[in-house]
């Protein structure tokens, strides 16, 4: 990304919970950059990590999750060495998240418009008629229609898609540096959905502000990231500018996960997926985590862990054979 100064680094980030069953190694030694005003796609099946990787970046664990290891830099401090008290000044004001399910975000028992006053509030130091104002423009911003009606609803008297719609209000509220958005469309409907993720790249311009897009969906990467990980038990396996991964995936889990996606321009018999399940992360694979699962696996992919790799300027991959994927056409 030339000279440009990320404004957020993980480093080797391992996170941990400790399980009845034993220790669950959610996130095993994640990295990657974030640029101002970039949006970085971090996607995967369910349970790779991706989730952890985001509530850890929050501090947001339950009490069975731990940050055992690595750093998270942002704008040159890192978080897992600040308070608590430092920490609640970042979360919410500086890196704002938005949740898969809005209904788990949002108060049942207080109106959409007292939860987005309540941040501005605490936030910006404004009166409660000028945060009103903000809070109906806000509301605006994200497509409510009579947002000055809307303002004082409850979260039960709107739709699905205007839920997420108010979350997203009340994570703009402050003008956040990062939003970190995980899964946030998953809910929805496709129409709604696109709807979502073009207000979401609307809204980022306009505020200038870098977006984690945590997804298991490519599409949606495709749509929106202008750069990709791939996670996969508790890794990433790949990482790299969206359109370089999308052509050329140098990951036999990434050629997977391509190769599944509907086509609309081709012709497919049927569509081809992943066989087998994601290990548990309690008992993970000796050597490469993927390779039970991968037609490219030989012999050294059972008993060494890869590392990371460039394999083309900027994208990497955590592959020994990432060379027999060269010539391949994503299908």
């Amino acid at each position: 990304m030339g000279d440009r100064e990320p404004i957020l680094q993980v480093k080797n980030l391992k996170t941990y919970f400790y399980t009845e069953d034993g220790v669950v190694k959610a996130v095993d030694g994640v990295s990657f950059e974030l640029y101002p005003g970039e949006t970085l796609g971090i996607v995967g099946e369910s349970g790779s990590g991706k989730s952890v990787t985001s509530l850890s970046i929050m501090r947001l664990l339950d009490e069975r999750g731990r940050i055992e290891s690595g750093e998270i830099i942002f704008k040159g401090r890192d978080l897992l060495k600040l308070s608590e008290n430092e920490m609640r000044k970042i979360r919410g004001n500086e890196i704002a998240m938005i949740f898969q399910e809005p209904m788990v975000a949002l108060n049942p028992v207080y109106t959409i418009g007292d939860q987005i006053m309540e941040a501005i509030i605490l936030h910006q130091g404004v009166d409660e008629k000028k945060a009103r104002e903000m809070a109906i423009d806000l509301l605006r911003k994200v497509g409510i229609p009579e947002p000055e009606k809307r303002v004082d609803q409850y979260p039960h008297q709107l739709s699905g898609g205007m839920r997420q719609r108010a979350m997203i209000a009340m994570a703009l509220s402050c003008r956040p540096s990062i939003l970190i958005a995980d899964e946030p469309t998953t809910a929805l409907d496709v129409t709604i959905q696109a709807q979502i993720l073009d207000l979401m790249k609307e809204l980022q311009e306009e505020y200038g502000m870098a977006l984690i897009m945590i997804t298991h969906d490519m599409g949606v990467i495709a749509e929106i990231a202008d750069r990709v990980a791939v996670m996969y038990a508790g890794h990433v396996v790949e990482y790299g500018e969206v359109h370089e991964i999308f052509k050329k995936p140098r990951h036999p889990y990434t050629y997977g996960l391509l190769s599944s996606i509907p086509r609309l321009d081709v012709e497919q018999e049927k569509l081809k997926s992943i066989p087998g399940t994601v290990p548990d992360p309690l008992n993970f694979p000796s050597g490469c985590r993927f390779h039970p699962r991968c037609e490219f696996a030989e012999d050294r992919c059972k008993e060494e862990e890869p590392e990371m790799v460039e394999v083309l300027p900027d994208h990497y991959s955590r592959c020994f054979f990432w060379k027999k994927l060269e010539g391949l056409e994503v299908k």
